[in-house]
């Protein structure tokens, strides 16, 4: 990648389905040449555009971080037959603390059960399942950047963006039965045009826009740009399970959430109340990172550490040994967790 893929990514972070007019008058170059290198990139794996609907908290739905421990012989097998579950957004295989780590989302608790013993607690190998459920986001990927574009260009993309859709609403919309099928779609490509879209889903273009327009207003469907690790120059991927007093919770992680190494930051049920995932660029950055946060935070204290030496799959997408993706597995929340027999 050179200099203006990563400003083009960039872009695409701050605004994944930007005109590619706009995208090439932020850039200096043409719409064409801005879709060519993007198609580019998205068919090397290297970035790619996905949406997805998640469950809020507070409500009844839930993300949760699953810690598994597998049979050595039956750990590949294991990960890659979980990667292909619409529930799961990303299989990870850690250095210690547990074989794997599921991210997965269910629309209900009684979901979260059925899925750890009747799914997993019955496949050949898994030995023990331990569930951590979210109860409060503070930071997630789709707010990670890379720091591509100047200043000026940053302004242009996020004022385009204010004048054309206004505030977000301040309700959550629900996601009914038949929006389940344009967002399967738009999660394995988010930027698939409106025509693409009407197509694919038989809805008019006219409802389409309505219902597009009601699920992004109320943040019931969100657009992300990821990008391959290593690619960014970020490829030490690490995750810190963390305590701080219940109490400082909501006045710390914001902050954390702000530190730019930083991707996710949860506050989570379990034995610590806190993961932070993070993106580093060489393993003595987890050292140095955990003295930094002891540093600025006293009363945060990391319990465990964890380097993550593969992702199988993120968001969707199942990645190839070197972090870029292969293919997308489309994510159903919605859906019965368990595989038809």
């Amino acid at each position: 990648m050179d200099e203006l893929d990563l400003a083009l990514v960039n872009a695409m972070q701050l605004r994944p389905r930007a005109p590619w007019s706009l995208l090439g008058q932020t850039l200096g170059i043409s719409p064409v040449t801005a879709a060519r290198r993007w198609r580019r990139l998205s068919q090397a794996g290297i970035a790619w555009v996905t949406a997805y609907g998640l469950p809020h908290p507070e409500d009844r739905g839930c993300v949760a971080y699953l810690d598994l421990d597998c049979a050595p012989d039956r750990l590949w097998q294991i990960a890659d037959e979980l990667a292909e579950d619409p529930h799961v957004m990303s299989v990870e295989h850690f250095s210690q603390g547990c074989s794997l780590v599921v991210t997965a989302a269910f629309t209900d608790l009684a979901m979260v059960s059925r899925y750890t013993t009747e799914r997993l607690g019955r496949l050949p190998g898994v030995t023990a399942v331990r569930a951590h459920l979210a109860t409060g986001f503070y930071a997630e990927g789709i707010r990670w950047r890379l720091d591509s574009l100047d200043p000026a260009q940053r302004v242009e993309l996020h004022d385009d963006h204010s004048a054309a859709n206004g505030p977000p609403s301040r309700v959550r919309a629900e996601v009914r039965e038949e929006d389940r099928e344009l967002l399967i779609r738009l999660g394995v490509d988010g930027r698939l045009d409106q025509a693409e879209l009407a197509a694919a889903t038989g809805l008019s273009p006219s409802t389409l826009r309505r219902r597009l327009d009601r699920l992004a207003a109320s943040d019931a469907i969100r657009f992300r740009c990821e990008i391959a690790a290593r690619d960014a120059g970020r490829p030490v991927l690490a995750t810190f399970r963390a305590d701080l007093p219940p109490d400082r919770l909501d006045e710390v992680g914001p902050q954390l959430a702000r530190l730019p190494e930083i991707r996710l930051c949860v506050a989570v049920t379990g034995a610590h109340n806190l993961i932070l995932s993070v993106w580093l660029r060489s393993l003595a950055d987890v050292q140095r990172l955990e003295a930094s946060l002891a540093r600025r935070f006293p009363d945060l204290r990391v319990a465990e550490r964890r380097v993550s030496l593969r992702t199988v799959k993120r968001m969707g997408r199942i990645l190839d040994a070197d972090g870029r993706a292969v293919r997308a597995v489309p994510m159903d929340i919605w859906r019965d967790p368990l595989p038809v027999s």
